[in-house]
């Protein structure tokens, strides 16, 4: 942020006064970086998805004092370089890294229960994820938010919307270098030759009866059908929140971002319209209530754990199932009330 905050204060002394200023950032406080400027309200986040000439997907992110022409303007930029853009407001993690926080928290919590690395990944991806959540964090790099949390103290116990634990696994994937693809092994091992998966690393497997045991963690087996909702009812929950915020302008704003940045299947039109469409809300209030109720129990009953809220369900949540409306209903009856 430092660094940041540095190289913008020369760019404003530098370039004209009518000129915009961006920063490519998946998580860093645009308003702290916009306020070391004389021109705040034309600094906006603009956070690219990597590989940028792959991905289509661009975040806009507005800060408290960016103007209508700001906004207006980077939108435009966004579709005029053949992007998909979505405006998304300044806090952590924005929309779409805030929301998969959660998702990639619980894959590491259901290994500790006992789930099988593989069932876990193979369960997302037959519902029809691009990638498993753990699998993806071999791809993206497990020393990615791991040097992230190290640098913020490496605390176990640190649950914020973008840093959620249990972070053992990779703690101790990553203090063995075994940083994921790019260093030939991570989670999972890769074929020297051709990069492939070559199953899981016997060294992980290994770690992972460690963890369970100096955690004196409680295994049990569990349906696809549960860890899909273990992952992705917290993911939607998180949706609901930052909505309830004001964060993100409509749900079909959080089911783009999604369709376009995070392997999520088109064919099952977002995770928020999923959820209100197939799920259904009132199943969705419940299910996160009974999971609510279970991770208390276990940090309740297991000083190795640390409290989390991903699974209290929004006030927007419980609104809409009291009101007996569907989440884009209640959001237009809103809408029009403006």
């Amino acid at each position: 942020m430092e660094l940041k905050k540095k190289i913008f204060r020369e760019l404003d002394g530098i370039v004209k006064k009518d000129a915009f200023l961006c920063t490519n950032t998946s998580g860093l406080d645009v308003d702290a970086i916009a306020n070391v400027t004389s021109r705040p309200e034309r600094v906006m986040g603009t956070h690219f998805f990597s590989p940028a000439n792959v991905m289509r997907l661009l975040e806009n992110v507005r800060g408290t004092k960016s103007s209508g022409e700001t906004i207006m303007t980077m939108m435009n930029m966004g579709k005029s370089i053949g992007k998909v853009a979505v405006l998304a407001g300044n806090c952590d993690g924005f929309i779409g890294n805030r929301m998969f926080a959660p998702y990639t928290a619980e894959a590491r919590m259901l290994l500790e229960e006992g789930v099988d690395i593989q069932q876990i990944d193979a369960a997302l991806q037959k519902y029809g994820m691009a990638m498993g959540p753990l699998a993806t964090g071999d791809l993206i790099g497990h020393d990615v938010l791991w040097r992230a949390w190290k640098a913020l103290g490496g605390d176990p116990a640190m649950n914020t919307k973008t840093y959620k634990g249990p972070y053992d696994l990779m703690d101790g994937t990553c203090q063995a270098e075994r940083f994921g693809q790019k260093s030939g092994a991570g989670f999972y091992a890769y074929d020297p030759k051709t990069k492939k998966n070559a199953g899981v690393h016997p060294e992980f497997v290994k770690m992972l009866a460690e963890v369970r045991a100096r955690k004196n963690a409680a295994t049990r087996q569990l349906s696809d059908t549960e860890i899909v909702e273990r992952c992705l009812f917290p993911l939607i929950n998180e949706g609901f929140k930052i909505l309830e915020e004001g964060f993100a302008s409509r749900p079909s704003d959080i089911d783009i971002v999604f369709t376009n940045g995070y392997g999520y299947p088109k064919y099952r039109g977002g995770p928020m319209h999923w959820a209100e469409a197939v799920v259904g809300l009132p199943k969705l209030l419940d299910r996160l209530k009974h999971f609510d109720g279970e991770y208390a129990a276990r940090v309740k009953s297991n000083p190795a754990y640390f409290p989390s809220d991903h699974f209290t369900p929004s006030k927007l949540l419980e609104q809409c199932v009291q009101e007996g409306l569907k989440l884009t209903q209640l959001w237009n009856k809103k809408a029009s009330k403006l």
